[in-house]
C-alpha cells in the first residue's frame, strides 16, 4: 500500500512540474490544466493499470494483455449458445439447402420454411460446381484438401465422393473455388453445428424456393398389415404367410426383384443401375431353385420400417425404373410404366416435411423443380469485313441464353404408374423426412457405396 501511495504521489509531482513549464511557455491554457490536474487526482489505479499496465511492475504483459483475457472469458458463453441455437428458434422439420450459382448465395430452410442466408464462393467458369440433387454425406470439423495441394477445409460438409463439399473458405461473393462452396467462418460454423448426414443439398443456377404441394398421386402412409397365420396341426410349426406374397404368389408374373438378392440359381437377372448385393455368406449359388425364395417388397418394407429412418426414392425416365434407398444403401428397384416416355420430367424434390392428421396417414409435402433440358452449348459463324473490305470469318461458341422451365410437377407425377404391391410397400415406409425425386436422368457414377441419390443435372 505504502509503495502504491508513493507511485501516485510521484507521478501526480511529475505531471504538474510539466504542466507548470507549458503553463510558463504559453503552451497550453489554464483550463486544459486545470482538467488535467482533474483527470490525474480521480484516476483509479485500475484505469492506470488499463492504459499504463506496461509500467509499474506488471512486467511484459501490459493492459491490452489483461483486457484481452478479460474479452475471452466471455467467448465459451457464446459458443455454447451458438452450439445450442446455430439459428435461433427455428421450425422443427426436415433441413434444405439451396445454392444459387447466379445470386452466390446459400439459402437454407427447415420444415420448409425460411431460416437464413449467406453469400458464397462456387466454381471457377473452368472448374464450376455442379448442378443437381445432392446431400451431406460426411462431416469433418478440420479437412485438408487430397486433390488441391493439402488445403484446408475447415467445417467441411461433403456432397461429393469425387471432391465436392461445403466449408469455410475466403474470396466470398464470387465464382472463386474449384467447385466447393466456400462461406464465411461465422455461418460455416453455425450451418455445420445445425445439420445431420443426409441433409439435401440442391444446386442450380437460379434461387430455389421450395413450395407446399399436395397431389393425390405422392405416397400415404399406412400401417403394415396383420400377418395371417396358417392353422397348426399336431407339433407343426405355425407358417406365418404375409398378404403381399399371396398377391405375388397368386400373380403368374415374376416376382419382383432387388438390390438385395437371396441366393438364387434359375432366377432371370434383371438389368438395373445399382451394383447388385453378393450372396449371403455361408450360402451355396449352384443349390436349386426351389431351396430359396425371392425378397419381395413387402419383406424389404418391414426391414426399413424397423430401421426407423427416412428413405429415398427415385425415378427416373431415362430408365423407367424406381430406385429406394435408406441410409445411404439400396433397398431395392422396379420397373415403373411411364406414359409418353419422350416428354421430359425435369427435375423434382418433393419431400415430406409431417403428418397433418392424427391417423398419421397423410404427410405434409413441398416441392422444389429444376429447369429441364440444361443450356446446350451452340457453335456459329460471324463474318465481318475489316478496313480494306475483306471478309473474316470467326466461329464462336456460346451457350444458349436461357434454359427451358421445368414442367409441371402434377403433371409429372400423373404420368408415372407404379405397380400396387410396390405401392403399399412404400406407403408402410414412407415418413417425415423422406424424399422423392423425379428426374429425367438415370443413376450417374456419383450415386454409390455410402450415398444418398445423387442427380447431377449439369
Amino acid at each position: 500500500m505504502l509503495i502504491t501511495r508513493t507511485r501516485r504521489a510521484y507521478t501526480q509531482s511529475t505531471t504538474l512540474d510539466r504542466l507548470n513549464r507549458l503553463v510558463r511557455s504559453g503552451g497550453v491554457s489554464v483550463v486544459a490544466v486545470t482538467a488535467a490536474l482533474a483527470l490525474s487526482a480521480t484516476a483509479s489505479p485500475a484505469a492506470a493499470a488499463y492504459w499504463y499496465g506496461g509500467y509499474g511492475g506488471y512486467g511484459s504483459y501490459g493492459g491490452w494483455h489483461r483486457h484481452k483475457s478479460a474479452h475471452k472469458s466471455h467467448e465459451p458463453k457464446v459458443a455454447d449458445r451458438v452450439s445450442k441455437e446455430p439459428f435461433g428458434d427455428i421450425p422443427k422439420g426436415p433441413l434444405q439447402i439451396f445454392i444459387s450459382i447466379n445470386q452466390q448465395k446459400l439459402h437454407l430452410y427447415s420444415d420448409g420454411v425460411h431460416v437464413a442466408d449467406t453469400s458464397i464462393a462456387t466454381g471457377v467458369p473452368s472448374l464450376p460446381t455442379p448442378l443437381g440433387v445432392f446431400s451431406v454425406i460426411q462431416k469433418q470439423v478440420f479437412h485438408r484438401s487430397n486433390i488441391y495441394s493439402n488445403a484446408p477445409m475447415p467445417y467441411m460438409q461433403r456432397i461429393t465422393w469425387s471432391g465436392v463439399a461445403m466449408h469455410e473458405g475466403e474470396s466470398i461473393g464470387h465464382r472463386a473455388s474449384h467447385g466447393c462452396i466456400r462461406m464465411p467462418h461465422d455461418f460455416a460454423v453455425r450451418l455445420y453445428r445445425l445439420t445431420k448426414l443426409n441433409t439435401r443439398v440442391v444446386i442450380a443456377n437460379a434461387e430455389l424456393k421450395p413450395v407446399e404441394f399436395a397431389d393425390p398421386h405422392l405416397f400415404v402412409h399406412k400401417e403394415a398389415p396383420p400377418e395371417i397365420a396358417a392353422p397348426v396341426a399336431g407339433d407343426l410349426q405355425p407358417v406365418v404367410a404375409k398378404p403381399a406374397e399371396l398377391v405375388v404368389h397368386a400373380d403368374t408374373a415374376a416376382p419382383v426383384q432387388s438390390d438385395i438378392v437371396t441366393p438364387q440359381a434359375a432366377a432371370p437377372a434383371i438389368a438395373s443401375d445399382q451394383n447388385r448385393e453378393s450372396a449371403a455368406p455361408g450360402t451355396d449359388p449352384r443349390a436349386p431353385a426351389a431351396a430359396a425364395t425371392p425378397a419381395t417388397p413387402a419383406d424389404l418394407a418391414k426391414v426399413a420400417v424397423a430401421k426407423k429412418l427416412p428413405i429415398s426414392i427415385f425415378i427416373s425416365r431415362k430408365r423407367q425404373r424406381l430406385y429406394i434407398r435408406q441410409d445411404f444403401a439400396p433397398l431395392f428397384d422396379v420397373p415403373v410404366t411411364i406414359a409418353q416416355p419422350e416428354a421430359g420430367f425435369g427435375t423434382h424434390v418433393f419431400t415430406a416435411l409431417e403428418f397433418t392428421g392424427p391417423e398419421h396417414a397423410t404427410l405434409r409435402w413441398d416441392v422444389v423443380s429444376l429447369p429441364g433440358e440444361p443450356p446446350k452449348r451452340v457453335r456459329r459463324v460471324e463474318e465481318r469485313r475489316d478496313r480494306y473490305g475483306r471478309v473474316r470469318r470467326r466461329e464462336i461458341e456460346e451457350e444458349r441464353a436461357s434454359e427451358s422451365p421445368p414442367p409441371n410437377p402434377a403433371q409429372v407425377l400423373a404420368r408415372i404408374e407404379i405397380a400396387p404391391e410396390v405401392n403399399d410397400a412404400i406407403a408402410q415406409m414412407i415418413g417425415p423426412g423422406a424424399t422423392l425425386i423425379v428426374s429425367d436422368q438415370g443413376l450417374g457414377d456419383e450415386t454409390g457405396e455410402g450415398t444418398d441419390f445423387v442427380v447431377v443435372t449439369h
